[in-house]
């Protein structure tokens, strides 16, 4: 399966309506860039103030599916790290396990993940 950054843009606008839709933030607008990692630029409103996410994701599978991120949400003035917003946002999920280096989602379908040519190059088991 290869996934091109307009997919992986709805992929995210998708995933973010499942975990953040209900609470106060807001989604303005997000720009994705695929090369040698995925990098993510946001601009959400959160509960009334306008926070900037810039964030670098690289993917693996090692019988789970490991997407490490390197990123800041600039909320105002403070800087706050990525992993530790969704530590704290992304708790109650089965299969799913934040950590301070990124985000562990149970995997029984993926072989490999590869970014190529400005895509996100997945193979199936």
């Amino acid at each position: 399966m290869i996934i091109n950054q307009e997919e992986l843009t709805k992929l995210c606008k998708y995933l973010y309506l499942k975990f953040f839709d209900y609470k106060d933030i807001v989604l303005n607008d997000i720009d994705i860039k695929i090369s040698d990692s995925i990098y993510i630029n946001a601009n959400l409103n959160y509960y009334g103030i306008d926070t900037k996410v810039q964030a670098k994701v690289d993917l693996r599978v090692e019988n789970d599916l490991i997407v490490d991120i390197d990123g800041i949400a600039k909320y105002g003035f403070i800087n706050l790290s990525v992993n530790k917003i969704l530590k704290e946002m992304i708790k109650d999920y089965q299969g799913i396990e934040i950590t301070d280096q990124g985000v562990i989602v149970l995997n029984e379908f993926l072989k490999s993940v590869e970014l190529k040519n400005g895509h996100v190059c997945i193979e199936l088991k």
